[in-house]
């Protein structure tokens, strides 16, 4: 924690609020009462305790980008006294998606070391058993857009604790491909795309058409009608409009290609 006035106090929340934590894992995974509802309502009460907890530490801090930066390096710490202790990788990638949010949801250099840390994190086999672990290196991959991983990562995080929305987070992410797929072949045959495409230059590209999701994903064409998906990070909703002009720097393109319980799910991917 900063030092100064108050240090010590502020320890002392981030201990009680880890006791809090480790207390509701430990009754998640220890208490298995004869009737389901006295569990739900034991987590429930556990659940809002560690949370208001929390909420009287992120009114109480002035640079919360900062506490998230130490609690990365306590988690690098807790490693580095037993590199094969998976609880402690499991922090490490929780603190870097924090991070990632918390820094406006574009640096996917925090993404992609949350994923290594909840890689680490399954090698401990007393970890193979967290429902939240799948759950969150899933909720990584979905931003990675590396769907196919997401999908079995949310569907093995529902099979674990089926009070998860692991289910309703699959099924949004089949519908947006699905959706996206469709748009694609539609657009494909659309005969506005030949006037619009004779109107750009080699190196730009023109919106068709906006789909609202996690982000901003456009459905856009080069000059030679060939039609591509753009998702685009830490931009206001009205920033690109159908039928604007674009021209992409550097863009980092990846191809979407499998099969998801008998649909196929096949386009482009263009992120930005």
């Amino acid at each position: 924690m900063s030092t100064g006035g108050g240090s010590q106090d502020g320890e002392d929340l981030w201990a009680t609020v880890a006791r809090a934590a480790d207390d509701l894992y430990a009754l998640r995974d220890t208490y298995f009462p004869s009737n389901p509802l006295d569990k739900i309502s034991k987590l429930q009460t556990q659940s809002d305790l560690s949370l208001s907890l929390l909420d009287s530490i992120p009114i109480g801090a002035e640079n919360q980008a900062k506490l998230v930066e130490e609690s990365i390096q306590h988690a690098k710490n807790a490693i580095s006294l037993d590199v094969k202790d998976g609880y402690s990788w499991y922090n490490l990638g929780n603190a870097f998606l924090t991070s990632f949010f918390m820094t406006g949801a574009w640096d996917h250099s925090k993404l992609l070391q949350a994923l290594k840390a909840y890689q680490n994190a399954e090698k401990d086999e007393g970890m193979k058993s967290n429902p939240d672990l799948y759950f969150n290196s899933a909720t990584v991959n979905k931003y990675l857009e590396n769907y196919e991983r997401a999908l079995s990562g949310f569907e093995a995080a529902a099979l674990k604790d089926p009070s998860l929305n692991a289910t309703e987070e699959v099924q949004k992410m089949v519908n947006l491909l699905d959706k996206l797929e469709n748009l694609l072949r539609g657009q494909a045959r659309a005969k506005r795309l030949a006037s619009m495409a004779s109107s750009l230059a080699a190196v730009n590209w023109s919106v068709l058409m906006i789909v609202h999701h996690l982000h901003l994903y456009y459905l856009v064409c080069d000059s030679n009608q060939i039609c591509f998906v753009l998702s685009v990070y830490g931009i206001s909703n009205d920033a690109i409009k159908e039928g604007d002009q674009l021209t992409l720097l550097e863009p980092h393109y990846h191809f979407v290609d499998f099969a998801w319980k008998e649909k196929l799910l096949n386009h482009v991917m263009h992120k930005y």
